[in-house]
């Protein structure tokens, strides 16, 4: 199953990206300890962007809605599994960066990502951890740090894969006890894995990628996950319209609903998030999750998310937008999320994108700034 596993993946990271690979490089620039390099960044976002999209002028938010599955559906994503397509096999996490817009630039895979979380990192920087299972890219990149957040964040998917570029001794120490408890199997650069390699297009740290589909050869003891989110697609039948959310961070992040992709594209500081191929980034969800952080006990200028336990959370999907409360008891469970009268709030199948964070951070875009944003 794993060959049959290998080959899909490996097909399919062939049509998708052109990326021509190196060898190794001998520069090694990566943060293995939590201080991270800071560079100003402008939090306007009427800057042009690099990549432009052109959709017809619209003045009020445009809703759709999407069938629900009509057979079995992959657990992450919601989304009906093809005949010639299997979901038996355990997931792999990736941290991936978003230091500024070098890294940006060398983004791969992260389209293909089911659930892709946004955690805070330290002077209101951001770093991603990119949920694989229902697509296993052969590149994915460019992977960074570990930290503390993110042993409580993947712990619900039954002792996933967790790659890494390295990270400091304490957090080491934290991650090689969770696989020591179970919740997942490490796979770091640090540890000379042949999966990791660094490609010729960009420097250190921003050239460090991974091959999600060979890392599943570690998961010997892993399940297969299952679901942390309901997918009974019912935003818009609770919520009402909306052309999506502005979330503050050291790059500011704006998810602008758009018909014509069918989900929500990303914009940092004005300028919309692609992958390496050019593909602009498409989610089908995007969950703001308030989340209180506190200072982390391995290093008192990183922060920690704490994801176990309730808070608000809005939810934006297929051009609408809903208010509920998150609730997480353990660490080992999925999360529920409910209107303030109890009803289950249940995402479109497709990719969620996971916005940790701090209470007030997030607001809900205006329609002047999304159609600007959308019809650069």
């Amino acid at each position: 199953m794993l060959k049959l596993i290998r080959s899909i993946a490996l097909l399919c990271a062939l049509a998708l990206f052109a990326a021509a690979c190196g060898g190794g490089d001998d520069e090694v620039a990566d943060d293995a300890s939590s201080a991270e390099e800071v560079e100003e960044t402008s939090t306007t976002t009427t800057a042009a962007p690099e990549t432009t999209t052109t959709e017809a002028t619209t003045t009020e938010a445009t809703t759709t809605t999407t069938e629900a599955p009509s057979g079995p559906a992959f657990p992450l994503s919601g989304v009906v599994i093809p005949d010639d397509a299997t979901s038996d096999h355990p997931a792999v996490v990736v941290k991936i960066s978003n230091n500024d817009t070098t890294a940006r630039a060398a983004l791969l895979g992260l389209n293909e990502a089911d659930v892709v979380f946004e955690e805070r990192i330290e002077q209101q920087a951001t770093r991603f951890a990119a949920v694989f299972h229902s697509s296993l890219p052969t590149e994915v990149g460019s992977v960074r740090s570990a930290r503390t957040s993110d042993i409580d964040i993947i712990a619900n998917l039954n002792r996933p894969v967790f790659a890494f570029s390295g990270a400091n001794d304490g957090v080491n120490a934290q991650v090689r006890q969770a696989e020591n408890e179970g919740l997942l199997v490490r796979a770091s650069n640090e540890l000379a894995d042949p999966q990791f390699r660094r490609i010729s297009e960009f420097r250190a740290p921003n050239n460090l990628v991974v091959d999600t589909v060979g890392l599943l050869d570690k998961a010997t003891d892993s399940d297969a996950p299952t679901p942390i989110f309901d997918f009974s697609d019912n935003v818009v039948e609770l919520g009402t319209a909306s052309p999506g959310a502005r979330v503050e961070a050291r790059s500011e992040a704006i998810f602008v609903w758009s018909e014509t992709a069918g989900g929500y594209l990303r914009f940092e500081n004005g300028q919309q998030l692609v992958g390496r191929n050019g593909a602009p980034l498409v989610s089908q969800n995007v969950v703001v999750m308030t989340t209180t952080y506190v200072p982390s006990q391995i290093d008192a200028q990183s922060r920690d998310a704490i994801t176990v336990g309730s808070n608000p959370v809005t939810i934006y999907a297929n051009g609408s937008r809903v208010e509920g409360t998150w609730t997480r008891e353990f660490t080992r469970d999925g999360y529920t999320f409910e209107t303030p009268d109890g009803q289950t709030i249940g995402l479109a199948p497709g990719q969620t994108w996971v916005s940790l964070a701090p209470a007030g951070t997030s607001v809900e875009l205006g329609q002047l700034g999304a159609t600007a944003l959308l019809n650069r």
